[in-house]
């Protein structure tokens, strides 16, 4: 009953707000000039431009001050400051991160984009964090949509979407080099060299990442990776404008456990790369047309380099292209449609002794974004799409914003969202070895689907020097995939196959503060709260309890999981990151990171609370976006050794640790 009272409640008070606004709002509702608020404009919700206040969605939006004062190295680290958001690491150098449970190795439910580009790759439909080809110092902000948003992205965006958007060629003038060097082995060297014209802008980024990964000797986790960032712009005039983009990564990482026969000390080689061309075309009366086309390809290889354990290879491919119309139907009404293809092809031999089919998939989505009056603003949108394994979806979405002030605003919504299974989900036909069971793919999955409910609110106070975005919600996961264990005559020793087999069902509070001094010093606080409980969907094929070799290794382990549910997310979670400017040129931050105590979907014990707290101060001189300008900065984090554990699946290890660890970054601008 509890996962319902928040929302209820909620939703009736916020119903009898929503009708007695207009009693006390009279004096400010003016016209719609009046609701030109502070708050960011974003573009990612509904694909047009809005500020957060008239999203259909909550979103957080992570911007270059933010990214800087939190002191983090990787881009997964920076989620930590969103409310609801999981981040973790598997080892050194491979982060998890998830939004609302159902969290495991590979995090399935949660789109990623880059400048619109999707990083969410087959054959496991997964983020791989550490081989995206984009340096920190690259990203102009994040925009996190938390909540469904299959409407504007489609599948996959069934908890949320990510898209980090890169700067501008044009922000970009001369060259600006970065050294990082640290305890743990950090040592990161990164450079940029960029130029602004009339007509043409470019911007060249190169890096090295590289440190010694966990201190422990049981891990075998060192790695280093290179990358390669090109942005150019050609703008030939006002109504044109065509973005180019290359990117590449190469890394070698270390694998394996310290003596575990099945996993040896060795070496994987990875790279990724794409290609990414963008043109846009406005008219006088306000349409505009956009084209997109991107490639990427990725690659993985992992030399275990014995009878045994063959070298096991992956190589993925995906082509996209994607056309956009944006115009008005009217000075209240504002529109977006367009349409898009994609196609994934995977070759992995070890996966799928026959070749895996190539996706082949289409979508088509429309926005609608009517003001009803200067107070009321209405979205309305939906994706259709074909999957390429014979599902065709719909993903509705429909939200009212209500301005009560010019500061206070509510939003009701609901929506639909799916996840298609993953090409290794649906196809893997894989050889046993080592101990480890076939992974045979019984095909006919459906996709899991999501259907949400939520209030929220954002409002500002004290002449806009603190906002607050909060809401309340209700997401209900239905079919969510999982791994079926199976015996027959064929198999004896059994096999794996992926089922449609839980239901889960989400319900919590979260809320963010901002609070603004002076244009230098400000706090940012978030708290999250969620209650998460799971009901079968359907059995597993061998739920045979009579059955002594069943009851043991299908029926326990299935019940377990259902009762365990409730520890998918931690009950509480928080952030909060203070940036000071201390005398002149001289800036201190902190960040304080908690997460009650959870148990991901695959790991073998429960992670241990964190109160994690991070410090970074620096010194600077110039201005750093600007030539003879640079910076020093010192930051250490973990500071006070807190004994929390990360994501854990290896079962020689009962506690994989953070350290405290130390690095100092130098930056200069000439």
């Amino acid at each position: 009953m509890y996962r319902y009272l928040i929302f209820n409640r909620s939703f009736r008070l916020a119903i009898v707000l929503l009708f007695s606004a207009p009693v006390f709002a009279a004096e400010e509702v003016v016209s719609e000039q009046s609701y030109l608020q502070e708050f960011p404009v974003v573009l990612s919700a509904s694909r047009l431009a809005q500020p957060i206040s008239e999203t259909p969605n909550a979103m957080t939006v992570l911007d270059r001050a933010t990214i800087k004062a939190s002191g983090f190295r990787n881009i997964a680290d920076l989620f930590r400051l969103v409310p609801g958001m999981y981040v973790s690491n598997l080892n050194g150098y491979t982060p998890i991160v998830s939004y609302h449970g159902t969290t495991d190795n590979y995090s399935r439910r949660m789109q990623v984009l880059v400048d619109g580009r999707s990083v969410y790759l087959p054959p496991y439909s997964k983020v791989n964090w550490e081989d995206i080809p984009l340096l920190m110092d690259d990203i102009e902000r994040i925009e996190v949509i938390r909540g469904p948003s299959a409407a504007s992205h489609g599948a996959n965006s069934t908890q949320g979407v990510i898209n980090i958007i890169t700067r501008d060629a044009s922000a970009s003038d001369g060259v600006r080099a970065n050294i990082t060097q640290g305890e743990g082995g950090i040592s990161d060297v990164a450079g940029s060299f960029g130029r602004s014209g009339e007509q043409l802008d470019y911007r060249m980024s190169v890096g090295r990442r590289a440190d010694n990964g966990y201190y422990t000797p049981l891990l075998n986790d060192d790695n280093v990776t290179r990358i390669f960032n090109l942005r150019s712009n050609y703008h030939p005039n006002a109504s044109d404008s065509l973005d180019i983009q290359f990117g590449h990564s190469d890394a070698v990482r270390g694998e394996g456990v310290l003596g575990r026969s099945s996993d040896p000390f060795r070496e994987v080689a990875s790279s990724n790369d794409f290609q990414q061309l963008s043109w846009s075309h406005s008219h006088d009366s306000g349409d505009e047309f956009k084209v997109q086309y991107s490639h990427t390809n990725s690659t993985r290889i992992d030399n275990k380099l014995t009878a045994a354990y063959p070298k096991l290879e992956i190589f993925t491919q995906r082509h996209d292209i994607e056309f956009q119309h944006n115009f008005e139907l009217s000075p209240s009404n504002r529109f977006v449609w367009g349409v898009g293809f994609r196609n994934d092809a995977v070759e992995a031999a070890y996966w799928f002794t026959n070749k895996p089919p190539t996706l082949k998939q289409a979508r088509m989505f429309a926005h609608d974004e009517w003001r009803i009056t200067p107070a009321a603003i209405m979205n309305m949108g939906t994706m259709l799409e074909d999957d390429g394994m014979g599902h065709r979806n719909a993903s509705p979405r429909l939200s009212l914003n209500y301005h009560m002030t010019s500061q206070q605003t509510f939003r009701i919504s609901s929506s639909v969202a799916y996840r298609s299974p993953a090409i290794l989900e649906e196809s893997a036909n894989s050889q046993p070895y080592a101990g480890y069971r076939k992974a045979l793919s019984s095909g006919g999955l459906s996709p899991e689907k999501m259907f949400s409910k939520e209030i929220g609110y954002t409002g500002e106070f004290l002449a806009q020097g603190m906002s607050v975005d909060t809401r309340v919600y209700s997401d209900h996961l239905t079919g969510l995939i999982g791994m079926d264990s199976l015996i027959n005559a064929t198999y004896p020793t059994g096999y794996v196959s992926a089922k449609n087999l839980y239901s889960v069902h989400f319900t919590g509070w979260e809320s963010s503060l901002k609070y603004k001094w002076d244009d230098l010093s400000d706090i940012l606080f978030n708290f999250s709260r969620q209650v998460t409980s799971c009901s079968a969907y359907e059995l597993p094929t061998n739920y045979i309890p009579s059955n002594p070799l069943f009851a043991q290794h299908v029926v326990a382990p299935y019940d377990t999981l259902l009762k365990q549910c409730p520890q998918m997310t931690p009950f509480d979670s928080a952030s909060l990151l203070l940036k000071q400017q201390l005398v002149s040129g001289v800036s201190f931050s902190t960040g304080y990171y908690y997460q009650g105590e959870m148990r991901v979907l695959d790991a073998g014990s429960v992670q241990t609370p964190m109160r994690r707290v991070d410090i970074r101060i620096s010194k600077s001189f110039g201005n750093l976006e600007k030539r003879g300008g640079g910076e020093v900065a010192l930051v250490m984090q973990n500071v006070f050794q807190d004994k929390y554990s990360e994501y854990i699946n290896v079962m020689q290890l009962t506690e994989l640790l953070f350290d405290r660890r130390a690095y100092l970054t130098a930056t200069i601008h000439f």
